[in-house]
C-alpha cells in the first residue's frame, strides 16, 4: 500500500527515524496498513514492551468490549480475539494450559464477587 523507509538511529534501537511518502487521502484501510507497519518497528525497538503487564488499576480499560472465541483444530488452543475500537481485531492464541489457568482465575474471581455481595447484603439487612 504504501512504502516506510526506517533508519534507525542508534545501535540499539531505540530511536528511529522514518520517512512516510506523502498521501493527500487517508482511508481506513490505509491506516490500519500503516498502524500494522509502526507495530512492526515497535517490536524491533528498545526497550520492548515489557514482559509484565503494569498494575491493572494504572490502566485505563475499554469496558465490555466485542470478543470472538474457538477452540484452534491442531493445538487444542483457544483462538480468542478482541475488538479495539481504534486497533482492530486483536488476536491471540491461548494454549490449553492458559485456557485452564484463565478459566480459574475467572472462577476465582466470580467467587470472590459472591462473597462480596453476600457481605453487602448481610450489612445492608443488618
Amino acid at each position: 500500500m504504501f512504502l516506510i523507509s526506517v533508519e534507525w538511529l542508534d545501535e540499539a534501537k531505540t530511536r528511529a527515524r522514518f520517512n512516510l511518502p506523502g498521501r493527500e487521502e487517508w482511508r481506513a484501510e490505509h491506516l490500519d496498513a500503516l498502524m500494522h507497519a509502526l507495530a512492526e518497528i515497535r517490536e524491533e525497538m528498545r526497550p520492548a514492551v515489557a514482559a509484565e503487564p503494569p498494575r491493572l488499576q494504572e490502566l485505563e480499560p475499554l469496558h465490555d468490549p466485542r470478543y470472538a472465541s474457538a477452540l484452534h483444530p491442531f493445538s487444542g488452543g483457544t483462538l480468542l480475539s478482541f475488538r479495539h475500537p481504534s486497533l482492530g481485531w486483536l488476536p491471540f492464541l491461548l494454549p490449553s494450559f492458559q485456557r485452564r489457568s484463565l478459566v480459574q482465575s475467572f472462577q476465582d474471581q466470580e467467587a470472590a464477587w459472591g462473597e462480596i455481595h453476600l457481605v453487602r447484603s448481610q450489612e445492608i439487612r443488618g
